[in-house]
């Protein structure tokens, strides 16, 4: 599935350059880009602040 995508992908990638849209394909992967950061911070693993390494290292 994923390499139908991609194909699909690049292929509507390329008529975008042909027609001098070329602009387009980047901009909608900064949407992507936004969206997977977005899910990351909101979704993402949250860890305890007593776990962090940095703060609490013993040597």
């Amino acid at each position: 599935m994923r390499v139908a995508l991609i194909g699909a992908g690049l292929y509507g990638s390329i008529v975008l350059y042909h027609f001098q849209l070329g602009a387009v394909p980047f901009f909608l992967l900064s949407f992507y880009f936004f969206y997977e950061a977005y899910k990351a911070i909101r979704y993402g693993d949250r860890e305890d602040p007593e776990d962090s390494g940095i703060l609490n290292s013993q040597e």
